[in-house]
């Protein structure tokens, strides 16, 4: 197993650096300066579709995904039904927050179509995410990662003929569009080849007699009721800052805040990619009662080590960085920002293994208590700091709420597996950091070169100390790469 997700995350990193990056730095990017201060009211919509996820999605795929990677033969039973309760909730989903933007928000006919378009951009997001956790639970982990940027690629196409081709003036309604046209297109490529690598049914059970199906869609339904929670509690105190900042502080606001938060979404693609890959090869680990501590010591060391690496380059080249993406919008506030909230990138990557783990032997209430106090860390910050301080209080809101939920999942996985950090590992993982830490520093003081040099020798040098400090055994990798065998057994 480890020698699966070794190749599959190069697979996954490499197919994605191709892929996100471009969609994000040429495309996103492009739009935020091209539309300036708008764009905040952009971002704090998207912010807004994110934090009622939960009556989309109702944990529904990481269900799936564990539980069709543990039984696969029964996905004929579940797909039709899971399909049934998701048309459901997304009608739900876009009623729901549509009214709530309108009404408890205040939004009004400027935003109110842009939000629409959104939702269902959304809609099509987890459908996608749905499809694929099929894939990935029937062992097809190459072909998921494949799958994996599908949509952006798409969306460099859709959206580049806007942004670059002018086909049509661009508008923040027209790049929403445009997103929608690449997501639909990339759920009927994903549905085709679920199709085609599995024995899918040729028509829903459930349409055929309501009351027989009936209760198979409610033990469905209170069977993914602990994952839709983790997915309503992860989302609140991750994107409640983007929404807070914009009512409580202008669009103008919340647009600094987008672009610090692109460069950390950006950095987090990896950590989903990693948890995506992870959850169901650590469920199948469990169910069949095989150890899982390998896997997790070697996603969390790979995981640490590109963290720290990726956010002290950042940190060091952030003026250069942001000059360079925002040529004409870069200002001292916007360095702040992402110089605070960058951090948030080593805790959040942290909390991707360990809570992965926690929800492949279904311990989301454990988890959800914490993520509840996180909740309720962020808003309180962001209360009182977002009025002093705008965009920076929010980060430092963020980056304060990460490190607490990253600190709870560690302790929580460990005492649920019985792990026990030793004081060797301690020494590497800490050494390893203040190594990263202090050549960044050192390189970005001393060495005369072009910014993206500098930025270059960090990541270096962070590969460097990932061998240095013994994070990694050269030989032991490329055994399990280029041989069959599994280093579990």
């Amino acid at each position: 197993m480890k020698r699966e997700f070794v190749l599959n995350i190069i697979l996954l990193v490499f197919i994605n650096l191709l892929i996100k990056p471009l969609f994000i730095f040429g495309i996103d990017l492009g739009v935020q300066n091209r539309l300036g201060d708008q764009y905040g009211l952009y971002f704090a919509l998207l912010n807004l579709t994110y934090l009622t996820q939960i009556i989309n999605d109702f944990g529904i795929q990481s269900f799936n995904n564990r539980h069709i990677s543990q039984h696969p033969h029964l996905l004929p039973k579940y797909f039709p039904n899971l399909l049934a309760i998701k048309a459901i909730l997304s009608i739900t989903y876009v009623l729901l927050t549509f009214l709530i933007a309108w009404l408890g928000l205040g939004y009004g006919a400027a935003a109110l179509p842009l939000l629409l378009v959104l939702l269902l951009n959304q809609v099509l997001v987890q459908l996608i995410l749905f499809l694929r956790s099929n894939i990935s639970g029937l062992g097809y982990y190459r072909l998921d990662s494949l799958l994996s940027a599908l949509d952006k690629f798409l969306m460099l196409i859709t959206c580049g003929a806007i942004l670059w081709g002018e086909v049509t003036e661009l508008t923040l309604m027209s790049f929403a569009w445009a997103q929608t046209l690449a997501l639909l297109t990339t759920a009927i490529v994903v549905f085709v080849l679920l199709s085609q690598v599995s024995m899918l049914p040729a028509r829903p059970s459930w349409s055929k007699n309501w009351r027989a199906g009936k209760p198979a869609l409610l033990m469905l339904f209170r069977q993914s009721m602990p994952y839709a929670l983790v997915v309503l509690l992860m989302f609140a105190y991750t994107r409640l800052d983007a929404v807070l900042l914009e009512r409580m502080a202008g669009e103008g606001q919340a647009d600094v805040y987008a672009g610090a938060f692109r460069l950390l979404e950006a950095c987090n693609m990896f950590g989903f990619l990693f948890a995506s890959l992870l959850l169901p090869m650590f469920a199948r680990l469990i169910k069949q009662k095989a150890k899982v501590r390998p896997l997790v010591s070697l996603s969390l060391k790979l995981i640490w080590a590109g963290s720290l690496s990726l956010s002290t380059a950042i940190f060091f080249c952030r003026e250069d960085l942001l000059k360079w993406m925002m040529p004409l919008r870069a200002t001292s506030d916007r360095f702040d920002v992402l110089g605070v909230l960058i951090w948030a990138f080593v805790p959040v990557s942290v909390t991707y293994i360990f809570s992965t783990l926690l929800t492949a032997r279904e311990r989301m209430m454990r988890m959800n208590r914490y993520f509840l106090i996180g909740i309720a860390i962020d808003l309180g910050l962001n209360l009182f700091l977002i009025p002093p301080y705008g965009a920076l209080g929010a980060a430092i809101a963020a980056l304060t709420t990460q490190v607490f939920i990253s600190i709870s999942m560690v302790r929580l996985a460990f005492k649920e597996f019985g792990f026990s950090a030793t004081t060797k590992s301690m020494v590497r993982l800490g050494g390893f950091a203040a190594f990263v830490v202090v050549s960044g520093y050192l390189v970005g003081k001393m060495m005369v070169l072009h910014w993206g040099g500098r930025f270059g020798f960090m990541l270096v040098a962070g590969v460097f100390g990932y061998v240095a400090f013994g994070l990694i055994n050269l030989k032991e990798l490329k055994r399990q790469i280029f041989s069959g065998q599994s280093a579990l057994s």
